[in-house]
């Protein structure tokens, strides 16, 4: 074996040494960290075994996961805490033992095939006086991932002018016009700060739950706190998640867990399981399997507490968690298995989680901290579309099917002012005339009453998809604090299809029909995007609610052309051509009723008999 080691302070950059592969391992040095390069060639593959138990007790920990330091090559321990892994015998691998509540431990293997682990529990306490750790400064160790992070709507939760003006009216322009909480609830006098700031402005919630959020008309806004939104250690300092009230909202004292260290003690809870990298008081990692669904849920799962006891057993907020927990999405023997990590935090191609070991890992192990989930590659990878149509005795029947088979929850999903619209058109291919709607199903008003070229779809063709509270004079739609139950919620379950039929007269002499379809996402109700004068989102992007074409963002649509009804089959029974046929085009040619207009020359002359008579010979074919 051939071995170099380079020492470096914490930070220096290393290149890889020739031919021989290299592993990259960390020691602590007086000066700093120093970092050992370890050139190795392959001798082939060995088993290791040992036992992992817990540090302060003795005993086994059952389910510990152990793994081969970034190949991907892990085994669990059994329940007397044994366990056997075979590892390519490469002198110097190191490997790391982790579970739930303890420090990960990493070892290296030096000939012996025996590797036991005792791992120490992580401090379970909540230290008042810790102060979190700004953003930028893990940016020394993690840049890839502050930089996704930074700008990101995550980082930015905390000055979202949405959840501004809808809070207090202080976001935008025009916030103090429909619903503000502060304004308008009917819990505005008793619970005045409501608990935004538990999912929008963690870093001031935590220290002081129920806290207000911090408003743009307040001093010094935004502070740090507010600033940082969701920042690294709001997430990476769970160490537990109660499901029993996962309704709760976020960081909530007993439903979550939180872990604010003593002084000299550190602790950031990850899902690699692998990382060993330590400083005291500094990077203590620890294995945090709830960082895939359970941590997201503590905000992106909710109820709202009528009774103001804490108990938030009312109408559901936002339903996102219990939505996939409910689907095929959730069980990890289905072929569909997929967590909140898995789709909205996708792998970025990178193969460093750390720019400082710059241990090469598998790509798909390096994800992504630029969170998000109405992007437009989200929203139109999210659900199929099909049309089908056909005429019936001179009306065109139109059938639309929506498929959930893009997303692990129902479309739409999150907040309760997120919809959907589908439009259903149908016209004629030659000058683009529409069709007479004769049917019943139509978008609901909350599509917008008014013109349609503006974007106000109530009363059109189509379908409205949302979950729509009311409160408790049975109104709706009421916002989700204020909420005693659903008016209806349509929305399309995980895998689910929704199937919905739309009718159009087509009397003879249309020609071809081109039918389309468009499914079109909206993130606020047009009422409440109208009294707030909202022209952005809460992120300062241009708000497509009210941009044309469509008045929304465009999921998905379809077309197809449809052969127009046979101009010689004018008369019941239809289907078949007869005497009653011919009646009824010389009525209409006397009449000069469009439909004998034959040649479509705005003529009615001998030429349009001559069609007439030779279509009708030739059986409309």
């Amino acid at each position: 074996m051939k071995q170099i080691e380079a020492l470096a302070l914490l930070g220096t950059t290393t290149a890889a040494l020739g031919a021989a592969s290299v592993i990259l391992l960390a020691r602590a040095a007086p000066q700093g960290v120093s970092l050992v390069l370890v050139a190795y060639e392959p001798r082939g593959d060995v088993l290791i075994q040992g036992t992992v138990t817990d540090q302060s007790t003795g005993d086994p920990i059952e389910g510990a996961l152990i793994s081969l330091q970034a190949q991907g090559v892990r085994t669990t321990t059994q329940a007397d805490g044994s366990y056997q892994l075979w590892i390519p015998d490469v002198l110097g691998s190191r490997i790391v033992a982790a579970a739930p509540g303890y420090y990960n431990l990493g070892q290296s293997y030096d000939e012996g095939t025996t590797i036991d682990f005792a791992l120490t529990e992580t401090p379970r306490v909540d230290d008042p006086s810790y102060h979190f750790v700004a953003p930028i400064n893990c940016a020394g160790c993690h840049p890839n991932q502050y930089a996704e992070w930074n700008g990101s709507p995550m980082a930015n939760a905390g000055i979202n002018t949405w959840v501004h003006d809808i809070f207090s009216g202080t976001g935008t322009p025009g916030g103090m016009g429909g619903f503000v909480y502060q304004r308008d609830s009917v819990f505005a006098d008793t619970n005045p700060n409501s608990e935004c700031a538990s999912c929008h402005q963690p870093e001031s919630w935590i220290p002081e739950p129920f806290t207000r959020m911090e408003n743009p008309t307040d001093d010094g806004y935004p502070s740090p706190a507010a600033a940082h939104g969701i920042s690294c250690e709001v997430c990476h300092k769970v160490a537990d998640v109660d499901v029993s009230k996962i309704n709760f909202p976020g960081i909530f004292p007993g439903a979550v867990e939180y872990n604010r260290p003593a002084t000299g003690q550190q602790v950031m809870y990850g899902m690699l399981g692998d990382a060993d990298f330590e400083i005291t008081s500094v990077m203590q990692p620890a294995y945090q399997p709830l960082l895939a669904a359970e941590v997201c849920a503590a905000c992106h799962q909710d109820k709202n507490d009528p009774d103001e006891n804490h108990t938030y057993t009312g109408v559901t907020s936002e339903p996102t968690y219990i939505e996939w927990l409910e689907s095929p999405y959730s069980d990890p023997g289905s072929p569909h298995f997929a967590t909140c990590v898995d789709c909205h935090m996708p792998p970025t191609g990178q193969t460093q989680a750390c720019s400082v070991l710059q241990l090469t890992r598998d790509p798909s192990t390096i994800r992504s901290h630029d969170i998000r989930g109405t992007t437009p590659e989200f929203l139109e990878s999210a659900v199929e579309l099909d049309v089908s149509a056909e005429l019936i005795d001179h009306e065109l029947h139109v059938q639309v099917d929506i498929t959930n088979n893009g997303t692990g929850h129902r479309v739409p999903t999150g907040v309760t002012i997120r919809n959907m619209i589908l439009l259903v058109e149908a016209f004629r291919q030659s000058g683009g005339d529409p069709l007479t709607f004769t049917g019943t199903q139509v978008v609901h008003d909350l599509g917008g009453i008014g013109d349609p070229s503006q974007g106000y779809f109530a009363g059109l063709p189509g379908k409205f998809f949302a979950k729509v509270n009311h409160n408790a004079q049975g109104e709706g739609p009421t916002f989700f604090t204020d909420a005693t139950g659903i008016q209806f919620d349509n929305r399309i379950e995980p895998l689910a299809t929704d199937s919905s039929s739309y009718v159009f007269a087509a009397p003879p002499g249309l020609g071809d029909i081109e039918v389309r379809a468009r499914l079109i996402y909206r993130r606020s109700f047009r009422f409440l995007v109208d009294a707030k004068g909202w022209t952005e989102d809460g992120h300062a992007n241009p708000l497509e609610d009210v941009l044309p074409p469509h008045f929304g963002h465009l999921m998905e649509s379809a077309e197809l052309t449809v052969n127009g009804p046979c101009i010689a089959d004018l008369a019941a029974p239809f289907g078949s051509l007869d005497f009653f046929d011919v009646l009824a085009f010389l009525a209409n040619f006397s009449s000069e009723d469009p439909i004998a207009d034959v040649n479509g020359d705005d003529t009615f002359d001998f030429f349009d008999v001559l069609a007439f008579l030779q279509v009708f010979s030739n059986g409309c074919s």
